[in-house]
């Protein structure tokens, strides 16, 4: 047992660890996992999103970077053009400061992209993260979507609206941890479903309401049979444009699902030893969650195209391997190390930041494109970079550095603009108290009216066209937020009523009915076997093992 370093909290690495370590030629982590995750997404902005100037064109532009921050933004067309090199900002290593130091101020001095955009997009400016939109708004973390708003973490989908983790899907609502559905609403781990309302680890079911655990059924309400005529009959009296109506069955809803068994864990689709939560299609993987199509991988987090022996990555894969204690890479990436935002086809790159298109041999280096054997954007001859990066990685293991991410300290967000704050939630209080930074910036809503959120018309029907013009009061956070025409439009067409909360909050009401990063050891609670579960012991679920499960439910 060791006590992590940022923690104190005691863990233990596990027996195949070492084999990945030393493949790697890395030493031990000094922190335990959540320790090691926390730091990586502290460098993660993908959701905050600000108005400010290009600094190259002065032109207006979107940006993950709020105004106030002491960076050069270059808006994505322009940065990744010939227009500027930044090999111009390179500074020789200073074996008397320790590395962070001088990455933190090489990180001021080039230029940052504005956006996290591999692609060109139509129509969907307020967006961040992603490859291939069109027409969308507030989306993130996904690749492939057409006329979608406020979501999170996606793969193809069209004509879907406040969402996380779902993917091959259209014409959704309010759904997260699924797949290949069409007309879903209020529902999560879900596959291959449709025209369904408030449905819960259902596969191939349609028309079903309130129902949980049921495969392959039709005409189902909470669980229970019904005719065609009687179903039509139930959905016909549910008002759904109602917001009364749909938080009272909200709560008869999430009532229900308590009495229904759950999985230990959400990790038993086309896997071959797998420990973790949500995992599809992988093998040999230890304490990996929410990833896709894994081979041999350890502790990687929300890696939904695919990796192969990696080791603390969070996001994203697509022939991704051999990379280590990393954030955001991908794209034929091949022996990436601490680094972030590193992708298309960059091979052995060490802590490096923004590195892209075929570069490689790089060492400390920000926004370098098919650049080779530079270290802090300094370039070197093959010896003399070969020669020199020993030299600095034994600096770094007298340093205490050697083998950590990015500390949150030289990030360039705020702890409360990264996802860190979604995963690990802290008030500035105890952020500031770490020693890390925090964003207070907010950016103006300009709007005709203010309203309170609880003032807003109960129904749908009675929404007029001029609530564009207003900003809303959000009833939880108390930020204002206001609708888009197209939004107003989908509550219109589906009978929806208008949320009470601003899109952040919905986002992080989302995220907490997620299960964490995190197994605990359990007992089937029907059989009383020992099983590894994503629920925690006092939370009110009825945890069946895999084998129990599967008897009540097929």
């Amino acid at each position: 047992m060791k006590n992590s370093k940022q923690c104190s909290a005691e863990y233990e690495g596990a027996p195949d660890d070492k084999r990945i370590l030393d493949m790697f030629k890395m030493p031990d982590p000094t922190m335990c996992f959540d320790c090691r995750n926390q730091r990586r997404l502290a460098f993660y902005n993908r959701r905050k999103l600000y108005k400010r100037k290009c600094d190259l064109t002065g032109e207006d532009i979107i940006s993950v970077m709020s105004p106030d921050k002491p960076f050069k933004i270059y808006n994505v067309r322009d940065w990744f053009s010939d227009k500027w090199d930044p090999l111009e900002y390179g500074r020789e290593f200073d074996f008397n400061r320790p590395f962070f130091e001088q990455f933190r101020e090489l990180m001021e001095d080039v230029p940052q992209i504005a956006l996290a955009l591999l692609g060109d997009n139509i129509n969907s400016d307020y967006t961040n993260d992603n490859y291939k939109l069109k027409n969308c708004y507030l989306i993130f973390d996904g690749e492939e979507a057409q006329d979608c708003y406020y979501g999170e973490t996606f793969m193809v989908l069209k004509n879907c609206m406040d969402f996380l983790l779902f993917v091959q899907s259209e014409l959704s609502y309010e759904v997260m941890g699924a797949g290949n559905c069409y007309n879903l609403k209020f529902s999560r781990y879900c596959n291959t479903c449709s025209d369904s309302w408030f449905l819960m680890d259902c596969k191939g079911c349609k028309n079903c309401f309130g129902c949980v655990n049921l495969y392959q059924k039709e005409y189902h309400i909470f669980n229970e049979p019904h005719t065609k005529e009687e179903y039509e009959k139930f959905m016909a009296e549910f008002d759904s444009g109602n917001y009364e109506a749909v938080q009272k069955m909200k709560k008869k809803v999430e009532e229900f699902y308590k009495t229904q068994p759950t999985r230990a864990t959400r990790s038993t689709t086309n896997n071959i030893n797998v420990v973790g939560d949500t995992i599809i299609n992988s093998k040999d993987c230890y304490y990996c969650f929410e990833s896709l199509n894994l081979q041999d991988c350890r502790y990687c987090t929300n890696v939904i195209a695919g990796a192969k022996d990696c080791m603390d990555v969070h996001a994203w894969g697509d022939r991704m391997e051999r990379c280590y204690n990393s954030c955001l890479v991908g794209a034929g990436s091949m022996n990436v190390f601490m680094s972030a935002y590193c992708a298309l086809g960059v091979t052995d790159l060490y802590y490096s930041y923004w590195c892209t298109r075929n570069a490689k041999n790089l060492f400390g280096c920000i926004g370098l494109r098919q650049k080779e054997y530079c270290i802090l954007n300094k370039q070197y001859t093959k010896g003399e970079y070969e020669a020199l990066m020993p030299k600095i990685i034994e600096h770094m293991k007298s340093t205490g550095e050697w083998g950590e991410f990015f500390p949150p300290e030289i990030s360039p967000f705020g702890y409360n603009e990264t996802i860190a704050q979604d995963i690990f939630p802290l008030d500035k209080e105890g952020v500031l108290s770490n020693g890390w930074q925090w964003c207070d910036f907010e950016p103006e809503i300009q709007a005709e009216k203010t309203i309170s959120a609880d003032k807003l018309p109960n129904d749908i029907k009675d929404v007029p066209d001029d609530i564009l013009n207003w900003a809303i009061i959000c009833e939880k956070s108390g930020k204002p937020f206001k609708l888009i025409p197209q939004e107003l439009n989908f509550y219109r067409d589906h009978k929806l009523p208008v949320p009470r909360r601003h899109p952040d909050q919905r986002h992080w009401d989302r995220m907490s009915l997620r299960n964490p990063y995190k197994l605990w050891d359990r007992q089937c609670d029907k059989c009383k076997a020992e099983v590894k579960s994503s629920c925690s012991p006092e939370r009110p679920e009825i945890i069946y093992c895999e084998q129990c499960y599967l008897k009540e439910v097929y």
